[in-house]
């Protein structure tokens, strides 16, 4: 008779889903609502384990479920998200993710690009920056002492807050599943 699957321990599901901040943890998606996964798959290894389980929308886990997403992808997730998580604080990986989402719509020549004909994209990713209250510039310190933005109109009210190089190429790894450095 086969052994049924014990449930996931309360604090380790917390523990998960705060890594994720309640959201998918692949960067392009972040939907909620969330459910866990078995990065390896729980009739392989048996256990729950936090370095094992990742939070995914029923998208994506449906489509990692298919082999849509594979597992070495998600691993990258996981490590990558534990990186961030300990380096930058949720405003922080919050403007990131802003960030990263203008580099999703924009060409190599930095014009803006999509597919769908009339999309309606929002000016912060046109001008490629993400505005930011001049008092507030203390709230993304890691990123800037990183090199990984710079300011601009630092002499107004609002500042204009763009990715350097260093920090389009974290990004972009980021987006791509790669390691991060």
């Amino acid at each position: 008779m086969a052994q049924e699957r014990p449930d996931i321990p309360m604090a380790l599901k917390r523990h998960v889903l705060v890594e994720a901040g309640h959201r998918c943890a692949i960067p392009t998606c972040r939907q909620t609502p969330v459910e866990l996964a078995h990065i390896t798959p729980w009739a392989k290894v048996r256990e729950h384990t936090f370095e094992n389980l990742i939070a995914l929308c029923p998208t994506c886990h449906t489509r990692f479920d298919r082999g849509e997403i594979d597992r070495r992808a998600m691993l990258q997730y996981k490590s990558n998200l534990g990186l961030l998580n300990s380096r930058y604080t949720e405003t922080e990986r919050q403007l990131l993710q802003a960030l990263a989402q203008q580099e999703l719509f924009m060409g190599e020549q930095g014009e803006p690009c999509c597919d769908a004909p009339g999309l309606d994209i929002p000016n912060f990713i046109l001008y490629r920056a993400v505005s930011l209250p001049s008092g507030m510039l203390w709230t993304v310190k890691n990123l800037f002492v990183d090199e990984l933005i710079w300011v601009s109109d630092l002499h107004t009210d609002v500042l204009k807050i763009h990715l350097t190089e260093q920090g389009s190429e974290l990004v972009s790894r980021w987006l791509e599943a790669e390691p991060l450095p």
